[in-house]
């Protein structure tokens, strides 16, 4: 919705409920971390190698001949370095 829908929307439900003119809506002193920012980028590497790493670690339990922290942490460096390049996915960036 545009904003002035919104500012719309607001008055309309002030007039009907006779509060008077609406409360401003409330801003943060920082806004949060944009998923395309550098900030954004990095905690989403950080995110995806954690996951990975774990996923990793467990199917080296699971496997003969495969140490799970290597597993673990093979999973977890490629999972990071491939969200610094790539980024993360823009169906994620809907959500801020």
């Amino acid at each position: 919705m545009a904003d002035d829908d919104i500012e719309r929307l607001l008055r309309e439900v002030a007039g009907v409920t006779g509060s008077g003119t609406p409360a401003p809506l409330p801003t943060s002193a920082s806004p949060p971390a944009r998923i395309g920012s550098m900030q954004g980028r990095v905690g989403f590497a950080l995110g995806a190698g954690v996951v990975m790493g774990v996923g990793g670690w467990f199917v080296g339990l699971l496997l003969p001949f495969l140490g799970a922290g290597s597993m673990g942490f093979g999973a977890a460096f490629g999972a990071f370095v491939t969200a610094m390049i790539t980024g993360a996915p823009r169906w994620l960036g809907r959500w801020q």
